[in-house]
């Protein structure tokens, strides 16, 4: 009977030490969790630990609640946030403040260990690169957006517009990084910036359905006003590798792309001031004209449109010269070919502009050669017209022969002609020497 009573009376102290421990750890997390909820997290509190903290100056907080789930955070809603000297700015997010559970019952003072960003835009200017890259170099707080709209703008105008973006800032272990997430015209991208040790950085850019993927190495040691550097860039199959300086222009150097299609050298310059620009020279050594058109002419010139928006985003020029020669200008959305010299000799020169892309896209040309009329003397022939790459089709509007312009019937004759010699059931035909001499060799003298 004793013994039975010890039983008892031992196991009721058990369930009173497990129920006092029960008791103690559920005050703890009330207290832990909901006392907060009580203090007064003005919005002067929150503006001064953002700016001393994160640089960010906060406007229109709307909202201020106290919430414990996941773990202890400030909600401020409809916010607006702008990083030092206009480098990014936030605009309708909903910013959760992770606080610090060690230093949560310091109300005089907002300890945070991380900014999650939800929601809203970030508009990112272009020619502020450099100082997001130092902002990212001395940033000590993790910082993530979630759903998230980046622009990338210059002088207030919309380049590229990445959607629903993961963005994540992080300090670790010495190491800096950013890291990017979203969809770029439809497509997944993932950008990641990585901060090694103290003057070297890499970046990585992918988007797996373009096939695109970059690996950057840079060196620097002036916050990324100057800066050097290798890049290795792979576009469809097209592996790219250059050297850059940049001052106050981005010079590449000893560069060189190649693929099935090409191999080439190249080397010019790219700004981004005023406007982004690009001057490249281009000095190729091997070059499939039939394939690359039509490659060219199945991407761009096609019921799928997806990818061309890129294309109207370039300006800037390539300047062929060796094989063929003439210059290629990207300019308000159009593409324009200038004083080009193909054939041996260079005997034929044109000028070329498209104007739209797609299934109605049209290549519109001047052609001219001069063509032998007697042994000692030639005439001066212009063809002007457009290529429909989607049909197949060359249409020639009119015909002048040293100053005599041809009449409709007579042009409809060597337009019929060009399309049984030169095209043959393949527009790719158009960069047959052989055939094009032949048509110009047989022409009306």
């Amino acid at each position: 009977m004793n013994k039975k009573l010890n039983l008892i009376f031992k196991k009721k102290k058990i369930y009173k030490i497990i129920l006092y421990l029960f008791l103690f750890i559920l005050l703890i997390f009330f207290v832990y969790f909901f006392t907060p909820k009580f203090f007064d997290y003005s919005p002067k509190l929150i503006e001064e630990s953002l700016k001393k903290n994160s640089n960010f100056n906060i406007k229109n907080i709307s909202n201020i609640n106290y919430r414990f789930f996941p773990s202890p955070r400030l909600r401020l809603s409809a916010s607006n946030l702008g990083l030092e000297e206009d480098i990014l700015e936030v605009e309708d997010a909903e910013i959760d403040i992770i606080l610090n559970p060690l230093r949560l019952f310091n109300y005089k003072r907002l300890h945070y260990d991380k900014l999650l960003i939800r929601g809203g835009s970030t508009n990112i200017k272009i020619n502020k690169a450099n100082q997001l890259l130092s902002y990212i170099k001395k940033n000590k707080k993790k910082i993530n957006f979630k759903k998230n709209t980046i622009i990338l703008s210059q002088k207030n105008k919309k380049l590229f517009v990445i959607n629903n973006s993961i963005i994540k800032i992080n300090y670790k272990n010495n190491i800096e990084e950013l890291s990017v997430n979203g969809l770029l015209l439809n497509y997944k991208i993932s950008f990641l910036l990585k901060n090694k040790d103290k003057n070297k950085t890499n970046i990585i850019l992918k988007i797996p359905e373009l096939d695109i993927s970059t690996n950057i190495s840079l060196k620097n040691e002036d916050n990324f006003k100057t800066f050097e550097g290798l890049v290795d860039l792979v576009i469809l199959n097209n592996f790219f590798q250059f050297n850059l300086v940049k001052e106050k222009k981005i010079i590449i150097n000893r560069g060189f792309v190649r693929n099935n299609l090409i191999n080439s050298s190249f080397e010019g310059e790219i700004s981004f001031k005023p406007h982004f620009f690009f001057n490249l020279d281009i000095d190729p050594s091997k070059v499939d004209i039939k394939k690359l058109f039509f490659i060219i002419k199945k991407k761009y010139f096609s019921e799928d449109l997806r990818g061309l928006e890129i294309i109207k985003k370039i300006n800037g020029s390539l300047n062929f010269k060796n094989i063929f020669e003439g210059n290629v200008i990207f300019e308000n959305n159009k593409i324009l070919f200038q004083n080009f010299k193909i054939g041996k000799d260079a005997s034929i020169f044109f000028d070329a502009k498209i104007s739209e892309l797609g299934k109605k896209g049209k290549i519109e040309f001047n052609l001219f050669k001069n063509i032998r009329h007697k042994v000692n003397s030639t005439k001066e022939l212009k063809i002007s017209g457009f290529i429909t790459p989607f049909s197949s089709k060359v249409t020639f509007e009119q015909i002048v022969l040293d100053k005599e312009i041809f009449t409709a019937k007579k042009i409809k004759n060597y337009e019929e002609k060009f399309k049984k010699e030169v095209i043959n059931n393949s527009l790719s035909n158009i960069f047959n020497i052989s055939r094009i001499s032949n048509f110009f060799k047989n022409f009306d003298t």
